[in-house]
């Protein structure tokens, strides 16, 4: 029997951003959107669909270059935090 290998876009790890958060610091730092879509190795266009939505699925590793870009640890531009997903279970609050 063959196993079946998933393809690699299959095992893309992704998360959401806060496109919002991303812009803001964006400002902060002085740069343009095609800025740091230069500096951190991704697409104008990529940069310009997470900033238009407030939260949006994107690689992780495409995160992490946004962030490192912006001199921030990926979780201050991450919409979906560990928090989020311990509290979205617990109904006590």
């Amino acid at each position: 029997m063959t196993a079946i290998m998933p393809s690699n876009r299959a095992r893309r790890w992704t998360t959401v951003a806060d496109g919002q958060r991303i812009r803001e610091l964006r400002h902060q730092c002085g740069l343009s959107r095609a800025q740091l879509a230069e500096r951190a190795g991704i697409s104008l266009h990529t940069i310009a669909r997470l900033e238009r939505e407030h939260r949006t699925g994107c690689r992780t590793r495409t995160l992490a270059r946004i962030a490192a870009t912006l001199g921030q640890p990926p979780g201050m531009i991450a919409a979906v935090t560990l928090r989020d997903h311990v509290t979205a279970g617990d109904t006590t609050k």
